[in-house]
């Protein structure tokens, strides 16, 4: 069961990066639901292309592997208290190896994707009245963008320090910096699975595979509208893992 009840967030200006769909606009409904003002982000043009509804908020085309893209998002925020990243990395298909590379290289920089945006919107986030700041909260698909260039493993250990060193450094601006990580599925010795790998299982070799839980996304979202409340002000640099 979804705790978004128990926030209000009427007054507040998110803006959800990757709301479209899945994970992402989950948090948006959680975040509209307790009476925030949402924006979300897509690749496309229009929001009539999704198959999302996405009637209870604003909608914005932002491509984060394009400097001048995101630089045109930042240009029409005004306010902002609340920013969630949750769109995961999907480069063109076919896309020549040195392009990726350098893509891939921008991203580690700097200079392109959820970090650049976030260090574009540092300033206006800074100046939210929330208490306890604006609030930046990372989800599993910045790692994504990470992967570009290093393991699921590594990116995952990079991402949680990044959080710690950004929640550090931008304390004194007035700017909180979270992540919201899925655990990895477990993985139990076959000795131990259940006669039949039921119940969102699977076997494989000697090993059985716990899928991820139903209701994983919602609790990704609880964990974001808590990050962002009130009841999180003191808190940054952390990061929460879902099981």
């Amino acid at each position: 069961m979804s705790t978004a009840g128990a926030y209000d967030f009427d007054g507040y200006q998110v803006l959800v990066i990757g709301g479209t769909r899945g994970e992402g606009h989950t948090i948006a409904s959680a975040f509209a639901s307790c009476g925030a003002s949402v924006t979300v982000t897509g690749t496309m043009m229009l929001r009539s292309l999704y198959d999302s509804d996405l009637s209870a908020f604003d909608y914005e085309s932002v491509n984060l592997a394009r400097q001048e893209s995101i630089d045109h998002l930042v240009g029409m925020v005004d306010h902002i208290d609340v920013l969630v990243l949750a769109a995961t990395c999907h480069l063109p298909f076919g896309l020549p190896p040195e392009e990726r590379a350098f893509v891939a290289e921008a991203v580690r920089s700097g200079l392109l994707g959820p970090t650049f945006l976030t260090t574009r919107l540092r300033l206006k986030l800074g100046q939210s009245p929330a208490l306890g700041g604006g609030c930046v909260v990372n989800t599993g698909a910045v790692r994504t963008w990470l992967e570009l260039s290093s393991t699921p493993e590594a990116a995952q250990a990079e991402l949680v320090d990044a959080t710690a060193r950004a929640g550090a450094n931008w304390a004194g601006l007035g700017v909180r910096v979270n992540s919201v990580l899925q655990s990895p599925r477990a993985v139990l010795p076959r000795q131990y699975a259940p006669s039949s790998a039921g119940g969102g299982s699977r076997v494989a070799g000697d090993t059985l595979l716990r899928a991820a839980q139903p209701r994983v996304g919602q609790a990704v979202a609880d964990a974001t509208l808590f990050l962002a409340s009130s009841a999180a002000a003191r808190i940054t640099g952390q990061t929460l893992h879902i099981s």
